[in-house]
């Protein structure tokens, strides 16, 4: 006699289908409604509470995102207003910059000499270091005009320097 071995999950297959015809037709019936309403309980926690969860952050978000890009539009129109408003400032004169500072600074240079470019070259024969500084930072503050190249070598007096600077407005 030959027998054949089934595997597993047919075994499991066959007995479910008899089980399921052993069940009355009421059975039958409260088995399916039970079925769908755990699918549908599922589908419900898996599937629509994520979605809702999601549509709410995102409305949030939509809200706080709108607002940002009005605020960034104010800010570019009031960006474009002032680039439309601002006066191009008048060439000015460095030479007499660099002549009025000198005389608030109380100095006087030995020579100022036009260079290449908008740039002027100065020499200051005996000034003291610290006055040199204020000066540097002067001219950088009210003429914008900054040292390129300076050069201060000392001299015999304490604290005193003889420097030759070029100075140049940024452009």
């Amino acid at each position: 006699m030959a027998t054949t071995v089934r595997p597993p999950s047919e075994t499991r297959l066959i007995q479910g289908r008899q089980w399921w015809q052993l069940r009355s037709p009421a059975e039958r019936s409260a088995w399916l409604v039970a079925g769908s309403i755990a699918v549908a309980l599922a589908a419900w926690a898996l599937i629509w509470q994520p979605l809702t969860r999601d549509t709410e952050r995102l409305e949030r978000r939509l809200v706080e995102q709108r607002a940002s890009l009005a605020m960034a539009r104010r800010q570019a129109d009031e960006i474009a207003a002032l680039a439309r408003s601002t006066v191009e400032p008048s060439p000015r004169d460095a030479r007499a910059d660099v002549e009025s500072a000198l005389a608030r600074q109380g100095l006087k240079a030995t020579a100022i000499d036009r260079g290449d470019d908008q740039r002027l070259r100065v020499t200051l024969d005996a000034v003291s270091f610290d006055a040199l500084a204020s000066l540097l930072e002067a001219l950088q503050r009210d003429a914008r005009l900054s040292a390129v190249d300076l050069t201060a070598a000392a001299r015999v007096e304490p604290s005193q320097v003889r420097a030759e600077m070029t100075l140049s407005s940024p452009r």
